[in-house]
């Protein structure tokens, strides 16, 4: 269970720690009663990013039970319901965009099974037949060009390195994003292109972006640092690579004598 959120967490999108009472109040509001295995993963953590995901989906959060934005109590389909042909009473978002979304299907039985349903193209398919079954259909979402540089790293060497070796400049480094510096390079022949990045294993346990109107209130919340991949050290790093320069990139990282591993050997 523990394993299944993102690492750090994105802390605004985690709610308070959950209550046997904040549980019925949702249950009442929804109608239903939720499934264990649903309940079990939201004492681990609220709500947030997930590591993993379902094949051939963009489906990366699992919404959390309480007052912020996503809440699986925040059930919406007045706007919609004309847009489908099937019925929506019943169904109960736990990640989605407006246009579609991923739902705990009541409309069977009181034992729900997942549904995807896509509102912008009239479309429903069933994912599984329970929330535990759900969580066992998630995969790892690790590309399949993803490097894990597994051994203590010289980074700033590492990064002349390859600057030297390839046509790529180094921007300054950026946490904005994910919480954690991004090492992003650039093509030096079109600067808008970019080729490879460069970040740490280690990281802060949770991150708020500085002009979140929550920042005062959830940036001590998860202090310290945590592994994104428990299966590598502290001083690995990770890199992603575009096809583009995949090969030049693996030659310059063997010319350095720079150990590594596909991560998806290695994360689980």
């Amino acid at each position: 269970m523990k394993n299944v959120w993102g690492v750090p967490a994105y802390l605004p999108y985690i709610q308070p720690d959950l209550t046997p009472q904040m549980i019925s109040q949702a249950e009442a509001r929804i109608g239903h009663q939720l499934p264990e295995a649903y309940l079990d993963l939201l004492r681990v953590q609220n709500g947030g990013y997930i590591r993993y995901g379902l094949p051939d989906s963009v489906h990366d959060v699992i919404a959390g039970i309480g007052p912020y934005f996503p809440s699986i109590t925040d059930v919406r389909w007045e706007e919609v319901r004309d847009w489908v042909s099937f019925e929506l009473n019943g169904l109960v978002p736990f990640d989605g965009d407006g246009h579609w979304n991923l739902c705990l299907d009541y409309r069977v039985g009181n034992e729900p099974c997942v549904t995807l349903a896509d509102i912008e193209c009239d479309h429903e398919s069933k994912i599984a037949d329970s929330f535990a079954d759900y969580l066992d259909l998630l995969q790892l979402d690790v590309g399949d060009d993803d490097l894990a540089l597994v051994d203590e790293t010289d980074l700033e060497g590492l990064k002349r390195h390859l600057a030297l070796e390839l046509p790529i400049a180094f921007d300054e480094p950026d946490s904005w994003a994910h919480g954690y510096p991004s090492h992003r390079a650039r093509s030096k022949e079109f600067a808008n292109v970019c080729w490879l990045w460069i970040s740490p294993n280690l990281v802060p346990r949770g991150f708020v972006r500085p002009d979140d109107e929550r920042y005062i209130e959830l940036k001590d919340k998860m202090p310290g640092m945590a592994r994104r991949y428990n299966e590598l050290t502290d001083k690995s790093y990770i890199l992603n690579i575009v096809d583009t320069v995949r090969e030049p990139v693996l030659e310059a990282l063997h010319k350095a004598s720079i150990v590594f591993k596909p991560l998806a050997d290695i994360a689980d």
